[in-house]
């Protein structure tokens, strides 16, 4: 468990009621993990919602070739694993961690159920997921523009 205030630096939780980021902070924890590391795997399953709070993450699409092109960077602030919250729940990129990071990681299968009990935190999370996912896509269409 986390603290809910920790939850309300960040906008995907702004105007949420104390008591939804209260059951959110309770299926959340802090973990660090160190350049290099690997966080997760294109098809893996996706379990968790991930808040970055500090270093960076690569996310890698698999080419045609098979080989892994970084299409866009995660920093502090953003989220990553949105398939987490998206059926099938599946990883859509692999993920690797380029600088230290830690990040608030949110167990996605208990947070689409508080989403499903109150509309207003799935509205809000999935308005932010979306433009997340835009600017992703838009970077990734920038990244693969440039393949010869």
């Amino acid at each position: 468990m986390i603290s809910p205030e920790l939850l309300r630096r960040y906008p995907y939780f702004a105007g949420v009621s104390d008591e939804s980021l209260r059951q959110v902070a309770m299926i959340a924890e802090e973990k660090t993990a160190a350049a290099g590391t690997i966080l997760f795997r294109e098809d893996d399953p996706a379990e968790n919602l991930i808040l970055l709070t500090s270093g960076e993450l690569d996310i890698y699409f698999t080419l045609g070739s098979g080989e892994l092109r970084v299409v866009d960077s995660v920093v502090a602030g953003e989220l990553s694993m949105w398939s987490s919250l998206v059926a099938p729940y599946k990883s859509t990129a692999l993920c690797k961690v380029s600088k230290d990071a830690k990040m608030i990681v949110i167990n996605a299968p208990k947070l689409r159920e508080l989403c499903d009990q109150d509309s207003a935190l799935g509205y809000r999370l999935m308005v932010c997921l979306t433009k997340a996912l835009a600017s992703r896509l838009g970077a990734a269409r920038v990244q693969l523009a440039t393949i010869d």
